[in-house]
């Protein structure tokens, strides 16, 4: 093979190297020391500087020569040769710091996880997906049940008739990364003000609302009834708006999440909660159906719904300026054991001005404030 040839010329170069430099130096034993039997010293042949330098072109060349020979060689060859072909490692799973191949959506963002929308009224959350530089973002959204909400291919979402369903937005890239949206769709007729719901439960004592110096408590101890579906509370909804005005004017970006949850809505949601984490756990971030703030209409969880929310520009500026609005942080750092709930520092209460600004002013929590339990009775 040719490769052998070439090694067969590098050796010959060395030994005509070196027998040169020899002769060059007067005295052949000055350069190449000698042994019995005239063996070098070494047991082999003294490589000199000269040699050195020829080689590595003489190796190079052939190096260069023989790999564009055999890549050069056609792939259906190799079965008609002595040579075995080289042999490609396959890159698995487990071998890769991503599961999923390059140019293929990993993963899903919304602006939002949870609606609640009145029949004929829309809705759009803002897709993210990433890797954000990946060539293909098409979608592919879907409904669970089209008679109680329709989706469009750009992820509009109209409120069609009562009930509950689940928006869906796929990557056609990957089908097997979505997100959901959870949509709660009431008639418009369901909404009552503040002042119509306190005057309804003075009147139907088997409304079982609880309110406490005027405030509308939903809590471990105080438990609302499962037919009671007030919706977003209009005051609370205006509310917000402003606020949200207020902090657009910043260059700060909040929005609502979660809104008004039926019963039925927040029963398949804590049973979801239960599976995954167990009661005892679920518990501490969930509430139970009929004992959940977001049945009053009057709570609303914002942006990610996640504790890193806590780390963000919008929680610092909604902590220090939701009180002028009408809202109080519900579920404060350190006071689990009195609110019944962990730390949620994206879940706000209406309770309107005054009494927002002296519960923030006290740095109490709610139940502190009014002297009351949430503990679940079992």
């Amino acid at each position: 093979m040719k490769t052998n040839k070439n090694i067969a010329a590098v050796f010959a170069a060395v030994l005509m190297l070196s027998a040169c430099s020899a002769v060059q130096n007067g005295d052949e034993t000055d350069t190449i020391p000698v042994l019995e039997d005239n063996i070098p010293a070494g047991g082999g042949v003294i490589i000199t500087s000269e040699a050195i330098e020829v080689i590595e072109e003489i190796t190079e060349a052939s190096t260069s020569e023989t790999i564009a020979s055999e890549s050069s060689k056609p792939a259906e060859t190799w079965a008609n040769t002595d040579e075995e072909p080289l042999e490609i490692p396959q890159r698995t799973e487990s071998e890769t710091e991503e599961s999923y191949p390059e140019g293929e959506i990993t993963y899903i963002e919304l602006t939002y996880y949870n609606v609640t929308l009145e029949t004929g009224d829309s809705s759009m959350p803002i897709v993210t997906m990433y890797p954000e530089d990946a060539p293909d973002k098409s979608e592919i959204w879907s409904s669970s049940d089209e008679s109680v909400a329709e989706v469009d291919d750009i992820g509009n979402i109209t409120a069609i008739s009562e009930g509950e369903c689940i928006i869906k937005v796929q990557s056609a890239v990957t089908p097997e990364v979505f997100a959901e949206v959870y949509v709660t769709v009431i008639s418009p007729e369901e909404e009552e003000s503040e002042a119509e719901t306190e005057a309804f439960s003075e009147n139907e004592s088997e409304t079982q609302l609880t309110f406490i110096d005027g405030i509308l408590i939903a809590n471990k101890s105080y438990p609302l009834p499962a037919d009671y579906n007030p919706g977003v509370n209009a005051d609370a909804q205006a509310a917000f708006d402003r606020m949200q005005s207020a902090a657009a004017e910043e260059g700060l970006n909040i929005y609502i999440s979660s809104g008004f949850r039926s019963y039925d809505y927040q029963a398949g949601l804590y049973e979801r909660y239960v599976e995954r984490s167990g009661k005892a756990e679920a518990d501490r971030y969930s509430a139970r159906p009929g004992y959940s703030e977001h049945q009053t209409g009057l709570a609303f969880d914002l942006n990610s719904i996640d504790i890193t929310f806590a780390d963000t520009d919008e929680y610092e500026w909604v902590k220090e300026h939701c009180a002028e609005y009408g809202f109080i942080i519900r579920y404060p750092e350190g006071k689990e054991s009195v609110t019944g709930y962990m730390y949620e520092p994206w879940h706000i209460r209406y309770l309107g001005t005054d009494i927002a600004k002296s519960v923030s002013d006290s740095g109490l929590t709610l139940e502190e404030y009014l002297g009351i339990d949430s503990k679940y009775a079992e």
